[in-house]
C-alpha cells in the first residue's frame, strides 16, 4: 500500500494497494492546498464539522456524515446541495461521529485505506480518542494508515509491516521524527536513516525511547519495521504553528 501526500511517499510493503478514503474531522483545519491534492487521489467522506473545512478548500465530499452539532448549518446545507450521501445520526449515541463512520465505511467500501485529517489539533480528549479509535478500525474491515495534514502526520505500522517514507525534496523532510508504542510493547524495532537508528530494539508506553529523532545526514528515507506492537511514526513539519 503506498500513498502520496504534498509532504512525501510513504509506503506499508507487503499490504495490498486499496482505494484510498480520505476521511475530514472537525479538529485542526488542514491547509486547503494540502486538502485540495489529497482530494484528486482519493474519495473523501466529511464527518460533521470536517463539511465546513471541505466548504472552505473547496472540495466536494462523496459522504457527509454526522449528528451535525458542530458543523455550521451553511455548510451542511452546502454538503447536501451537492447531493453527497447525507447520514445524520442523533446527538444522544453511544459512539463518536468517528467511529460511525468508520462501521460506515466498512460496510460500504470493505478493505479500503483510510487516512483521516482534521483529526488532530484542539482538544487532547478528541485527538486521542482519535488515534485509539483508528487502532480499533481493523474490526471494521478497513485498513487505517494513520492521521495528516500538512503540518504533523502518525502512521500505523503492525508487526510485521515494513514502513517507508521517502521524501525525495530535502525542503520536505520532516523537522522531528519519532516512534510512539501504541501497544504496551513494541518488539525488535529497527530504524534506517535516521540520525539515532534502532536495531531490534523493544519500545514501551511507559518508556518510549524513540522520540525527539531526526534523518540521517543525507538521508532521504526512513525505512521502520517491528516483529511485535502495533507503532506510530511521527513527522512533524511545523512545529512552531502547532
Amino acid at each position: 500500500m503506498e500513498i502520496v501526500t504534498p509532504k512525501g511517499r510513504f509506503c506499508w510493503a507487503d499490504t495490498p494497494s486499496a482505494p484510498l478514503v480520505l476521511l475530514v474531522g472537525g479538529g485542526r483545519r488542514p491547509s486547503s492546498k494540502w486538502l485540495r491534492a489529497m482530494a484528486e487521489n482519493s474519495s473523501v467522506w466529511a464527518i460533521d464539522r470536517g463539511i465546513d473545512i471541505c466548504c472552505m478548500a473547496s472540495v466536494m465530499p462523496e459522504l457527509l456524515i454526522g449528528d451535525a452539532d458542530s458543523a455550521s448549518p451553511l455548510a451542511w446545507e452546502w454538503g447536501q446541495s451537492l447531493e453527497a450521501t447525507t447520514i445524520r445520526h442523533p446527538r444522544d449515541k453511544d459512539a463518536t461521529d468517528l467511529q460511525l463512520a468508520l462501521t460506515e465505511l466498512g460496510a460500504k467500501k470493505p478493505g479500503a485505506a483510510v487516512l483521516l485529517t482534521g483529526g488532530l489539533g484542539g482538544r487532547l480528549d478528541h485527538a486521542v480518542s482519535n488515534v485509539f479509535s483508528l487502532q480499533d478500525a481493523g474490526h471494521a474491515g478497513v485498513q487505517v494508515l494513520g492521521l495528516a495534514d500538512e503540518k504533523e502526520a502518525l502512521f500505523f505500522v503492525a508487526g510485521g509491516q515494513q514502513f517507508t517514507a521517502q521524501f525525495p525534496l530535502r525542503l520536505l523532510a520532516p523537522k522531528v521524527v519519532s516512534l510512539l508504542p501504541l501497544s504496551p510493547v513494541c518488539e525488535a524495532v529497527i530504524s534506517r536513516g535516521v540520525h539515532w537508528p534502532l536495531d531490534r530494539a523493544t519500545l514501551t508506553m511507559g518508556r518510549p525511547a524513540g522520540i525527539c529523532n531526526r534523518l540521517a545526514a543525507g538521508s532521504k528515507q526512513i525505512d521502520v519495521t517491528l516483529e511485535n506492537g502495533w507503532l506510530g511514526v511521527y513527522f512533524c513539519w511545523r512545529e512552531a504553528s502547532l
